[in-house]
């Protein structure tokens, strides 16, 4: 490629202006890009339209890049490298994901990382792969996610570009795993490391909330009260920008204890998991102060619905069993949804215990994850022992391992070259 090249000059401008947490002036160079016309045609500008819509993704301004990932000159000229449609296909997943669109983004960005695969385009994966364990981690489907968030690992040890997102997600689920050690070392990490932590904060909305939400949790006041203070100058970078308002309002209000701020983050997000995210730690809050009950509850069901609505059973679960504090009862929320029967007819709430105590969980902590009593742990798993004819975790961690016994993960298309997992 030319050094000449404008188009090529003014991506990279754009992508290292997000590297360093300036999403704003990322996107203008990005759109500087698209609007520069290349005379040489090379692929790498080919690939500018789709990084705008990435960069549009993550400022959660959805319409416009749903407008732009659809134009017809975006699609024109005969057949794609594989490179531009495994780019074009992740980046499309990652925003029909970001939109709510959860089966169909995740259908694209599986197909995205196929493609990536097979014309070796690294920088890829690790966008494919947050996105994947990100919704099976929201789904309850830990082994999805844990699948995934070690191909995460494996491509960190690489140096990937942008490994904040990453590690985020890995931090996650070691803090819900209960493996405290790991999650507060990666929160650590992710909040002393200034250029990490601004990336992360204008490229995922929900992580200022978690980290702050975490941090406490773990006893670190002090890396809850870094993350505010990030959060809040990013969003003084970002006027205009509402999904980052919106976390830096998260943060603080959550920090703070402060249901006005709380509730400003939850009418301004445009990203419908972190509304409900919001809405859920305001109505916990206002619990806690024992606030008027109706009140209360209409804010725990508006967070209920729009976690359902984006297929965050996990989250939706957690949820309806605060509501069931009040006395309301919502139903049953699936902690995991799976394609085809379940092995020895096993519902999926008994899959989703069996597959946790076959990894050595006590019932405790399978409760945890799944947002359930211990008590109705022990049910489930009599009910698992009846149907697989067992009586121990001995034999259910022996069965498990065979063909016969745990169902392949959630999102199965994907073949990695290491063969149907």
């Amino acid at each position: 490629m030319s050094d000449s090249c404008e188009t090529a000059g003014l991506f990279r401008h754009s992508a290292l202006s997000w590297y360093n947490g300036r999403l704003d002036e990322g996107l203008q160079y990005a759109a500087a890009a698209v609007d520069t016309r290349c005379e040489e045609r090379h692929e790498f500008c080919t690939l500018a339209p789709f990084w705008r819509v990435a960069l549009l993704t993550k400022a959660r301004e959805l319409t416009v890049g749903w407008r732009a990932i659809n134009a017809p000159e975006l699609h024109r000229g005969g057949s794609e490298s594989l490179l531009v449609t495994a780019t074009s296909q992740i980046i499309r997943g990652e925003l029909l994901f970001a939109r709510g669109f959860v089966d169909d983004g995740l259908a694209d960005v599986q197909a995205g990382l196929r493609a990536a695969e097979r014309c070796e385009a690294r920088l890829l994966l690790p966008i494919g792969y947050v996105v994947l364990a990100l919704a099976a981690f929201r789904r309850a489907d830990m082994r999805t996610c844990l699948h995934f968030v070690d191909k995460l690992t494996g491509e960190a040890l690489l140096g990937y570009f942008g490994q904040a997102a990453g590690a985020w997600v890995t931090a996650q689920v070691a803090e819900a795993r209960g493996e405290t050690d790991r999650a507060a070392g990666l929160i650590a990490g992710i909040v002393n490391d200034r250029l990490i932590l601004r990336q992360l904060l204008v490229s995922e909305p929900a992580a200022a909330s978690w980290l702050v939400r975490a941090s406490c949790k773990l006893g670190a006041r002090e890396l809850a009260e870094a993350t505010v203070t990030a959060a809040a100058v990013a969003a003084t970078e970002h006027l205009g920008f509402r999904v980052i308002r919106g976390a830096a309002l998260h943060a603080a209000g959550l920090l703070e204890e402060n249901p006005g701020k709380l509730r400003e983050a939850a009418n301004i997000y445009p990203d419908q998991w972190c509304g409900a995210s919001a809405r859920e730690d305001l109505a916990g809050l206002l619990a806690g102060r024992r606030s008027d009950r109706s009140n209360t509850v209409r804010t725990f069901e508006l967070a209920l619905g729009a976690y359902t609505a984006v297929g965050a059973a996990r989250d939706a679960s957690r949820v309806a069993n605060k509501l069931r504090d009040f006395g309301v009862r919502r139903g049953v929320v699936r902690p995991v949804q799976r394609s085809g029967n379940q092995p020895h007819g096993l519902t999926n709430m008994e899959f989703a215990v069996a597959e946790l105590v076959s990894q050595g969980h006590t019932n405790n902590e399978v409760g945890r994850q799944l947002f359930i009593s211990r008590h109705t742990v022990a049910f489930h798993l009599k009910k698992v022992y009846q149907k697989m004819s067992i009586t121990s975790r001995v034999e259910l961690a022996a069965s498990w391992k065979q063909p016969h016994g745990g169902a392949s993960p959630n999102i199965r298309e994907y073949d990695d070259g290491g063969g149907r997992w």
